[in-house]
């Protein structure tokens, strides 16, 4: 847990060196920046920022290092027993796992990526007007069988009437 915290604070630019999180920034811009800010000097602001951040941020803190301590107890009764050190499945462990197993070639991947690629050598008007031309040719196949149909009938019909 804590390499992972590392990990995600190492790609997070902070605009300044004292950073409140999102619910505690509005304790810092109604209880710090407005009421001391201004008038404070430099040091003085730094210090009483200083001291808001760690009465804030330890109970965080101390939640966080219970939890790694309890982790860290586990791994070492693990070992004694001869376990692995860690015999939880975490929820991103369960991805890589899946990755691995999972073979693209032998599901139709390759067959499922192609009939979602879009077509990006034609013109999206071109493949529409290829479409209509495609509907219109079944309409008039549909319109022509009509017509022979008809004919017949009224072939049939008038050849019924003059005996």
């Amino acid at each position: 847990m804590a390499l992972f915290t590392q990990k995600t604070m190492q790609f997070v630019r902070a605009p300044d060196e004292n950073v409140f999180i999102a619910p505690f920034n509005l304790i810092e811009i109604f209880f710090l920046i407005l009421p001391f800010e201004w008038w404070l000097s430099r040091e003085k602001y730094e210090r009483l920022n200083t001291t808001v951040m760690g009465v804030i941020y330890s109970p965080l803190l101390l939640i966080t290092a219970l939890l790694e301590t309890r982790a860290a107890h586990q791994v070492v009764h693990n070992r004694h027993h001869g376990e692995a050190d860690d015999d939880t499945l975490e929820e991103w462990e369960e991805f890589e796992t899946e990755e691995r197993e999972r073979d693209f070639e032998s599901k139709g991947w390759k067959d499922r990526v192609e009939t979602a690629r879009p077509n990006i050598e034609d013109d999206p008007a071109v493949v529409e007007v290829r479409a209509l031309r495609q509907e219109v040719e079944e309409l008039r196949g549909m319109v022509g069988k009509l017509g022979k149909g008809k004919e017949k009938d009224n072939g049939a019909e008038g050849g019924e009437g003059e005996r």
